[in-house]
């Protein structure tokens, strides 16, 4: 399926909210407690949080479309580093969700693919990702389209800590 990617504006921080909401809830449901997770969702993704973070120079948003209705997005930041690759010159996937009934179409390679060029045009030569160590479908996600695990960070939702695994590709 062929989704039109595009850079997220601000109009467009509602959506970015909500889909941010709908696509993280999906993916962790199993995995975390409800609340923990329910509360997580609320601040990262309110729309004061999105605003923010859409304003922050280092931040790049993408939205995915399909039919002109918004089916994923992804999130690139710069400047932001972790331990295992600090002697790269690297750009951040910070954030990359696909609703799940639009999980399997190739809309998540596409979003990957649109901000490894990205990452190549700002001169980066690597993107990486922290994965949660229990989220074996996205760290199987990433495997197939290239990536390999390179050592771990720390994450924190506010109330816990996890252990993520970094992923990398060369640009």
């Amino acid at each position: 399926m062929k989704a039109n990617i595009r850079a997220g504006t601000e109009q467009d921080i509602t959506i970015l909210a909500a889909l941010g909401t709908a696509t993280c809830y999906e993916a962790y449901f199993e995995l975390d407690p409800s609340a923990d997770l329910a509360d997580y969702c609320a601040r990262v993704y309110s729309v004061e949080n999105v605003r923010a973070e859409y304003e922050d120079p280092n931040s790049t948003y993408l939205i995915a479309e399909v039919n002109e209705r918004a089916v994923g997005f992804a999130k690139l930041r710069e400047n932001n580093f972790v331990k295992c690759m600090a002697d790269r010159h690297a750009i951040e996937l910070h954030r990359i969700y696909v609703l799940e009934r639009m999980k399997g179409s190739g809309i998540g390679r596409q979003l990957f693919d649109r901000c490894c060029e990205i990452g190549r045009e700002k001169g980066r030569e690597a993107l990486w990702l922290g994965v949660w160590e229990q989220n074996t479908t996205a760290q199987k996600f990433y495997e197939r389209i290239g990536m390999t695990n390179v050592g771990t960070t720390d994450f924190s939702d506010g109330k816990n800590v996890f252990l993520n695994f970094v992923f990398t590709v060369d640009l």
